[in-house]
């Protein structure tokens, strides 16, 4: 009698790169961090391996024993077997921890799969960057609202919207966030763009604090980050009212696009401290 050939691939960190990260440029790969021990992921192998071979072409499963890759389960961070890590685009984006029941891991994986409003996207952001803003937003727009679950849509619509200075239409779409995206980090990003771009959008040649407070959201919105900073809680100094009402709301928008490791922040934050008290 044969034995049916694994339809998931085990991995080991020497390929894990290669196999995971680069491979998910291609096609989705949800990576199973398991162990001999672990009763729940014997259960839940059975179908791991039938999903396998039921989205193969579109999906590559991979099996990481967590005892023996202990680097790799410390890396993603993984504290509970089996962990079920979804990959895309060289990224972790998405997991689920436990032994889930098969609807919940098809959700998974289909939030994460290839579509054809996927190449429609893709096109949509190139015909933005070519000059063709009002196509690209009226297909985003399309897709975002067809494929509420899929929100790489919506994100790219803001992206688009926020890229050709249409902030009133990206107040709008912010206004009516898709469930799929609470709590996304790249929601968050974008939010502190339209905030930030909206103080850059709106000096007041009458009001000396709200044209200081514009420019400096222009030279951090340009990539003069550093400049951008020292600006604002120089303004806190020289304007102290307005800076103390003003100033910290965009501080915290700036904060949440270089993100918190970045050495401008800690700084930045010592002296916000310092002026505020």
């Amino acid at each position: 009698m044969t034995t049916q050939p694994s339809t998931a691939r085990a991995v080991a960190t020497a390929e894990f790169d290669e196999v995971v990260v680069a491979g998910s440029g291609a096609q989705a790969v949800l990576v199973d961090f398991w162990a001999a021990w672990c009763a729940p992921c014997r259960a839940i192998a059975p179908l791991l391996e039938r999903l396998a071979a039921e989205y193969a072409g579109r999906l590559l499963v991979v099996k990481v024993d967590a005892d023996a890759e202990p680097e790799l389960a410390a890396r993603y961070g993984v504290r509970s077997l089996p962990t079920l890590a979804m990959f895309r685009s060289g990224k972790l984006v998405d997991a689920a921890l436990g032994a889930q029941p098969e609807a919940v891991l098809r959700a998974l994986i289909e939030r994460h799969l290839d579509r054809p409003g996927d190449r429609e996207r893709d096109a949509a952001i190139a015909a933005a960057a070519a000059g063709d803003l009002d196509g690209a937003i009226t297909t985003l727009t399309r897709l975002a609202a067809a494929e509420p679950d899929r929100p790489q849509h919506y994100l790219a619509l803001l992206d688009v919207l926020l890229d050709a200075g249409q902030l009133a239409a990206a107040a709008v779409a912010l206004g009516h966030v898709p469930l799929a995206l609470e709590g996304n980090a790249g929601l968050a990003r974008r939010r502190a763009r339209l905030l930030l771009a909206t103080a850059a959008a709106g000096a007041d040649a009458a009001d000396g604090a709200a044209t200081l407070c514009a420019a400096a959201a222009r030279e951090f919105l340009t990539g003069h980050h550093a400049a951008g900073l020292d600006a604002w809680l120089g303004l806190m100094g020289s304007h102290p009212a307005y800076g103390r009402r003003a100033v910290p709301e965009l501080l915290k928008a700036a904060f949440s696009l270089l993100g918190e490791d970045h050495p401008l922040v800690g700084l930045c934050r010592r002296r916000l401290a310092s002026l505020m008290h």
